[in-house]
């Protein structure tokens, strides 16, 4: 310019690349326009062609997923009702949740991992543990390979190899189990098997296979719907009658003696320790028949009850109802093999040894008492007892199991042999 002076010129230039500012500062005098634009290209090209990796990529950036990585394993699952093809929102490992009402605890269910389905508000667990509290605070505690509840409802169902075990040791098994909380109610349907039983206090052991269950914790009530068998084994003292009578040494003391019942349904009054047994009302006559059979006895009648508490305390453990028929069967192979022979006097002895397997009793009436403390059975309504050609009728008719014995009241005895 004409005054002489120099005159300056200072640009700044900013620009961001991968979080990081490049600032370009050109100074000089008499600006010169291509020589400031030659060092802009200068700097853009170095960033672009010569930064440093670091620059280009973030080594701590995550990893991109494939989504198939992220559905739901179905391949293995066993409970009905899973969302398939879907993502679930969350996946938590090591799971523990409680589900709870104002404060009281319903259910506490621990898995190794569980699925959270927003949409469907739906959880699906794996490997569970669950906890199932009662009315007064006791645990059940089931056992299953998965597990699912709603949020918005809370019934509890549980898959796959399911095991329960209640407060006082009973057990049972199935391949499903639901909760109902909300009842206090374990339920399984019918088209599942149950097997269930356990050991009480005085011994006995009890186990049922079913198809179905029913238990209301409140009321303590466990209902067998379908396909009942029911077995009660105790230890039985022996009786020297019963050896006299057998010609065999008495049995050992504590010698288990198993009850077996059929039936097409039961319900177990688990406080009161009573089972009664029924069958459906649709069944033909000739078939509407409860079963019982024990190593020496079988029975059928229409209704059956039995009391399994301790034996030592109560009169009469079972009674049989209704149409009532009751057989002795012979001794069982396992029995005379156990028998030590014995020197027969004479050929008299010898038949009526052969008479006395062949002179098994029965008896028909309308109910029959078993009296577990002198192994004696009390017939009553119409009874009648049978053995070879003779017949007893009266009141009240008392069979005394290990002996030939039978006591009557209003005897009214008659035979029709030769």
């Amino acid at each position: 310019m004409s005054t002489g002076h120099s005159i300056f010129y200072r640009f700044r230039f900013r620009m961001r690349r991968h979080g990081q500012e490049f600032v370009v500062l050109a100074t000089g005098g008499r600006f010169r326009p291509l020589l400031l634009m030659g060092v802009i290209v200068l700097v853009v090209t170095q960033m672009v062609a010569l930064s440093p990796a670091q620059l280009e990529e973030n080594p701590s950036a995550p990893a991109l997923i494939e989504p198939e990585a992220l559905l739901h394993e179905e391949s293995d699952t066993v409970a009905t009702g899973i969302p398939k093809g879907k993502i679930p929102e969350y996946s938590v490992d090591q799971f523990d949740y409680v589900s709870t009402v104002e404060s009281v605890k319903q259910w506490h269910l621990i898995a190794e991992r569980a699925f959270l389905f927003n949409e469907n508000k739906l959880v699906h667990a794996r490997q569970v543990k669950a906890f199932l509290f009662d009315p007064d605070g006791k645990t059940t505690v089931v056992t299953g390979k998965e597990a699912k509840y709603f949020m918005n409802q809370r019934d509890l169902e549980i898959f796959g190899e399911v095991h329960a075990v209640f407060p006082d040791g009973f057990e049972l098994t199935s391949e499903y189990l639901r909760y109902q909380p909300n009842e206090r109610k374990i339920e399984i349907p019918v088209q599942y098997i149950v097997n269930g039983g356990g050991k009480q206090s005085d011994g006995q052991v009890i186990r049922f296979q079913s198809m179905g269950l029913d238990f209301a914790m409140a009321r303590s009530k466990i209902v067998l719907p379908k396909d009942v068998q029911f077995s009660l084994a105790r230890s039985q003292p022996g009786s020297a009658v019963s050896a006299a009578r057998e010609h065999a040494p008495a049995p050992a003391k504590g010698k288990e003696e198993v009850t077996t019942i059929q039936s097409d349904h039961c319900v177990i009054e688990r406080d009161k320790q009573l089972a009664h047994f029924t069958m459906f009302a649709t069944r033909p006559l000739d078939t509407r028949f409860v079963r019982i059979s024990q190593p020496t006895m079988i029975s059928r009648s229409r209704r059956a009850d039995l009391n399994y508490g301790d034996y030592t305390k109560i009169l009469q453990y079972m009674s049989a109802h209704e149409d009532v028929l009751i057989k002795e069967v012979a001794e069982t192979d396992e029995r005379l093999a156990n028998s030590k022979p014995r020197k027969k006097q004479n050929s008299r002895e010898d038949g009526r040894e052969a008479a006395e397997q062949h002179s098994l009793r029965y008896a028909t009436s309308s109910r029959a008492d078993f009296d577990s403390r002198r192994d004696i059975i009390v017939l009553s309504g119409f009874p009648q007892v049978y053995q070879d050609n003779d017949t007893v009728t009266g009141d009240v008719i008392l069979l005394h199991r290990d002996t030939d014995i039978v006591e009557v009241e209003n005897s009214n005895a008659f035979s029709q042999g030769n």
